[in-house]
């Protein structure tokens, strides 16, 4: 089977780099990769997959109309694309682009998504993906929808992929449990246009005064001068970074990715980004995923997070769903792309 897998986003590379390796190496694919350049994407693909090739399509913008454009314009890219090398099926994580041109082509394409609130982003793509594989606690479903249990992160935090490094801390002069992780997303994506950035810097001090060292993932790093004097600010691409987040007391993050990142280590979360996702249902639900409001703010979480051990509770949690509920997220890729392999035709007779 020829596969062409299209990342759009740095977390994409995540997402599929196991089900690459496993699908070539295991199931004989020969896998190419189209990139949107965005942010430390290429670099991180360059570092995580270095034996596969990429080529560059279409170049990321901010606004809503380059990122119309954008879509078309790699739409059309892809249109010539896919034909030339003919490939079998198209994956990618998000179907903009991709789905209308699988679509035109008449060619199939397996299309991963957790975030149907994000309008923009789902809805232009759902009718035309042959296949939408989505998590469980999506209430969504039709005939071009398959779901399974559990979340994206998993492709990669899964324990038969991840596991905690203690020598991640060496390099920040850090102790389990003795730091908290925040992330600060910009508002470069449209589904967080809506966030003042910077607001954290405000409690961080008084973070700080709880005796806990900070350790700062920046997206925008124009901000880099608010928070400096209460946080270690990490640089890009950090080595192990899911060990940090695992070996953190709790989490702080605007980014819900990130959010979901750091309960799947085992790691509590603030969650300041927001926004309502179905996806995260669960999480809040088993009690490791908290978002404030009006009557708790984040110093109130903070505090009942802290008070009530919720580090201890989140990982006793993880444990136990992940062995009895959710699934290995790369084992799911890797099925629902080779239900589209082409099938072998039988010999003549002779």
């Amino acid at each position: 089977m020829k596969l062409l897998v299209d990342l759009n986003h740095p977390v994409d590379v995540n997402f599929f780099k196991n089900a690459i390796r496993r699908l070539a190496n295991e199931h004989n694919c020969d896998i190419e990769i189209t990139v949107q350049p965005r942010g430390k994407l290429v670099p991180i693909l360059q570092q995580e997959l270095p034996d596969f090739p990429f080529t560059s399509i279409g170049i990321h913008r901010k606004s809503l109309a380059g990122k119309i454009y954008g879509a078309g314009y790699r739409c059309l890219r892809l249109l010539s694309y896919i034909p030339r090398k003919k490939f079998d099926v198209v994956a990618s994580f998000g179907g903009i682009g991709v789905s209308h041109a699988t679509y035109i082509l008449r060619k199939p394409s397996v299309v991963f998504d957790d975030d149907i609130e994000y309008k923009l982003g789902f809805y232009p793509y759902k009718p035309f993906a042959t296949r939408i594989v989505l998590p469980a606690q999506i209430p969504l479903h039709g005939r071009n929808i398959v779901n399974y249990r559990g979340f994206k992160e998993l492709a990669y935090l899964h324990p038969n992929y991840f596991q905690p490094d203690p020598s991640a801390l060496h390099e920040y002069k850090l102790k389990a449990g003795g730091y908290i992780f925040i992330r600060e997303v910009s508002k470069i994506s449209m589904n967080y246009a809506h966030l003042e950035t910077g607001q954290l810097a405000g409690d961080c001090h008084q973070l700080r005064s709880l005796g806990l060292d900070i350790v700062l993932s920046l997206e925008d790093k124009s901000l880099t001068d608010r928070f400096a004097p209460y946080c270690t600010i990490l640089q890009e691409p950090v080595r192990d970074i899911y060990s940090l987040m695992h070996f953190a007391l709790f989490t702080i993050s605007s980014g819900d990715t990130m959010a979901r990142e750091s309960c799947l280590t085992g790691t509590p979360v603030i969650y300041t980004g927001g926004r309502y996702m179905s996806v995260n249902t669960d999480l809040v639900k088993k009690g490791i995923f908290f978002e404030p409001d009006a009557e708790n703010p984040v110093m109130t979480l903070v505090s009942r997070v802290i008070g009530q051990n919720i580090k201890e509770k989140t990982q006793e949690i993880v444990h136990r769903a992940l062995q009895h509920e959710w699934d290995d997220t790369t084992e799911v890729i890797v099925n629902n792309i080779l239900d589209f392999a082409p099938k072998a035709r039988p010999s003549a007779a002779l």
